[in-house]
């Protein structure tokens, strides 16, 4: 088995049975209710390369994460939908330095975590969606921006719901290798979209105006204007 795809049926003690596929390559997990130190034996797993936690439960804030550092071949990891996934967690992702892609969203981690990520030198596609929340901090906010332009090895970035401004997204321009840019349901003026596209002429720029129910999250955040 090189593939395992496991929903509503994760905690530690079956987490850890895992550990018998020894040519297990992809993990994802729906509803999984494991703890930090629960991850542990998953450091076993020797050709892990892609790990997914959607909706992980409220006893995992990612920092079980860092026992996963050593692993040779870990490039993927997705943590997604649990307010739970704090800045401790963004910490352990940070220890995994071989990774080449991280995506998170409606998670718990501030700014501070997204500052975290710069250890990841070999990192090339980043996705970074609002919090799960209706109060302050949002993040990614304009401030995220200017953490996102010291990751110079990226070459995709995709950021959700969010209210960015021109003046914060034209700094991207310090990205080298960057090739796409996706703005999921940004809040922010066409025109600006169209002036950024051409102030980028190597990226490929797709926007998407925010659905009602984005709105409503960052008009919380954000502000009513």
């Amino acid at each position: 088995v090189k593939m395992l795809d496991l929903s509503n049926c994760l905690n530690d003690d079956r987490l850890a049975q895992l550990t018998a596929l020894e040519g297990l390559e992809y993990l994802q997990t729906n509803l999984a209710q494991v703890t930090d130190e629960g991850v542990k034996p998953l450091a076993r797993l020797k050709n892990l390369k892609t790990l997914k936690f959607f909706h992980p439960g409220k006893s995992f804030s990612g920092a079980g994460l860092a026992h996963l550092a050593e692993l040779p071949n870990m490039r993927s990891v997705t943590v997604a939908g649990s307010l739970a996934f704090n800045d401790d967690g963004m910490a352990a992702v940070a220890k995994l330095t071989g990774l080449t892609e991280f995506r998170t969203w409606h998670a718990g981690w501030t700014e501070e975590g997204v500052r975290k990520l710069k250890a990841l030198k070999n990192l090339k596609s980043l996705y970074l969606g609002q919090r799960l929340t209706y109060e302050p901090p949002a993040c990614p906010t304009d401030e995220t921006i200017g953490v996102v332009a010291e990751l110079k090895s990226l070459e995709s970035l995709q950021l959700d719901e969010a209210r960015l401004t021109y003046g914060a997204l034209q700094r991207l321009k310090q990205l080298p290798a960057l090739k796409k840019l996706t703005l999921g349901g940004i809040d922010i003026p066409k025109e600006e979209v169209e002036r950024l596209t051409r102030e980028l002429p190597q990226v490929k720029v797709e926007w998407t105006q925010p659905t009602e129910a984005q709105q409503k999250r960052i008009r919380a955040l954000f502000g009513s204007d």
